[in-house]
């Protein structure tokens, strides 16, 4: 009966380590797909234009503005106010769509880790490729438009900007 037993436990652990070397071998293909991905990413950009067409923003994957362009128009047909509004339109028009670039680029990687179980499901504290995969993509909630806390800052007259310089308020983050 020890022998039997023994054997049913051999057989077990044969099968559970089989079923492991089968999922390093998923996370290691998986951490070389992910490199080259990663790879790709760095080099995307995309671009927007605002709705009327004066600037054109180019952003990283990571949503970075990396380039703006005004048209040779846009200081005729425009005020400061509303060219910096769509300033702001298009840097995040081009935010959301190389958020969309990420998102599908990575996609393969996501339904082959949505497949498989876990490592870490399997055995505590082995390397999570489902973590890795949520620490490389942002946060839906994160590409909204931050709100500002604090009231804008207050414009600067000659003798306040004077002042300012005087008495040093710029070397006590004053504004």
């Amino acid at each position: 009966m020890a022998d039997a037993e023994r054997e049913a436990a051999r057989a077990r652990n044969e099968a559970l380590r089989l079923e492991v070397d089968s999922l390093l071998a998923t996370f290691e293909q998986q951490k070389r797909e992910l490199a080259d991905v990663q790879e790709r990413l760095a080099a995307t950009t995309a671009e927007a234009w605002s709705a009327d067409n004066l600037v054109r923003v180019v952003a990283n994957v990571a949503g970075v503005v990396v380039e703006v362009h005004l048209e040779p128009e846009a200081f005729k047909r425009s005020t400061p106010e509303k060219l910096g509004r769509s300033m702001a339109e298009a840097a995040q028009a081009a935010a959301r769509r190389a958020g969309e670039l990420s998102q599908q680029a990575l996609a393969p990687i996501q339904d082959v880790a949505g497949d498989v179980p876990d490592l870490s499901d399997i055995l505590p504290g082995a390397p999570s490729i489902k973590d890795l995969m949520n620490s490389l993509l942002p946060d839906p909630a994160s590409n909204a438009p931050a709100q500002p806390d604090s009231p804008e800052p207050r414009a600067f007259d000659d003798e306040d900007e004077d002042d300012y310089y005087r008495n040093r308020g710029y070397l006590r983050g004053e504004r």
